[in-house]
This record gives C-alpha cells, sequence and structure tokens, in this order.
C-alpha cells in the first residue's frame, strides 16, 4: 500500500483520466495532489526560485464537463504556478469570464453538447483577445480543427493529453503572447 502512495503524478493522473467510479476517482485525486505536493517539495528545495513565478498573472480558467479532468488536472497547473479556476458547464464558463479576466482558458470541445467550447472561446475572446486559448477534446474530427484554426485558437489537444505537454505549451504561448524570451 505504502508502495501505491508513492506512485508518480503521471501514473496516477492517466489512472484518473479512465476511471468512471466516483470513490476510486476520489481516492486517486487525493493520490495525485500528495504525489504532487511531494515533487513540489522537492523541486523547492533543489531549485532556485522562478523569475516567472509571480512576475506575470497566471489566472487560468479549465473548463470540462468530466469529473476526472476537473479533479486531476488543476493540482498539476497549480503546481506549475497557475491560479486555477475550474467550470463544469457552459453557463459556469461563462460567468466566470464575465466575472474574472483570465490569461489562459483550457476548454473542452463538447460540454453539455457538441460545441458548445466554441461559445466559450468566442465569449474569451470577446473579453480577452490576450488570452491563451487550448481546446480539449475525446471526440477529435477535421470539422472541429478546421474550426478551430479559423478561429485562431492557440493549440488543440486530444483526450487524453499528454500533461507535460500541454503544461510547456501554455508556458510557450504566454511567453510568446508577452514577448518574453519567446523560441
Amino acid at each position: 500500500m505504502a508502495e501505491e502512495k508513492r506512485r508518480d503524478w503521471r501514473q496516477v493522473a492517466q489512472e484518473a483520466v479512465n476511471e468512471t467510479n466516483s470513490e476510486k476517482l476520489h481516492a486517486l485525486a487525493r493520490e495525485l495532489i500528495a504525489a504532487l505536493e511531494r515533487r513540489e517539495h522537492r523541486l523547492s528545495e533543489n531549485l532556485p526560485p522562478s523569475p516567472q513565478s509571480g512576475q506575470f498573472s497566471r489566472r487560468l480558467l479549465l473548463v470540462d464537463d468530466e469529473e476526472s479532468i476537473r479533479l486531476t488536472l488543476p493540482p498539476i497547473l497549480r503546481g506549475q504556478s497557475f491560479d486555477v479556476h475550474v467550470a463544469s458547464s457552459l453557463s459556469e464558463a461563462l460567468a466566470e469570464i464575465r466575472e474574472q479576466k483570465y490569461d489562459v482558458l483550457v476548454c473542452d470541445l463538447n460540454i453539455s453538447k457538441e460545441g458548445d467550447g466554441f461559445r466559450v472561446v468566442e465569449a474569451m475572446e470577446e473579453a480577452n483577445p490576450q488570452c491563451v486559448v487550448i481546446l480539449l477534446t475525446g471526440y477529435p474530427g477535421l470539422e472541429s480543427a478546421t474550426q478551430a484554426v479559423h478561429i485562431e485558437v492557440d493549440d488543440y489537444f486530444v483526450k487524453p493529453a499528454d500533461v507535460e505537454l500541454l503544461v510547456s505549451t501554455i508556458e510557450r504561448k504566454l511567453r510568446a503572447r508577452r514577448g518574453v524570451g519567446a523560441p
């Protein structure tokens, strides 16, 4: 049992993505948080403070109707110094966008019905055209990818997304948007 509690956060996150039992999902979320806290503690002991932390706002809105995503992704993003807010429906997302300014939007394409994510993206672009926009989808298709290109989202990931690639993409897009050391 102790060995299971020491699993790498990537293993736990991958298992949680496919879990449908809510009790097991909650246990996996607790395990993921503990693993991320251990990782953050190790990193803070071994690395100097990041010049990025605190320099810019890193407010992120995650919109997804899948409980497993809402439970597992926010702790990972918080571990990367993002101020994460979560919405599980179209109406919650639109309310968040009206109330707060966000630097990053990570949004499921199909929230409660197909294409809801595009409505969220449109609202975000109207409220904050400088926001980095990342779409997630479990049902990729040429039509949705084409529409994403036409509305100029910053990236499009298929679930289950590679979390490290997602985070590095967000970081790179934020740097580019702010004109700071963009490769």
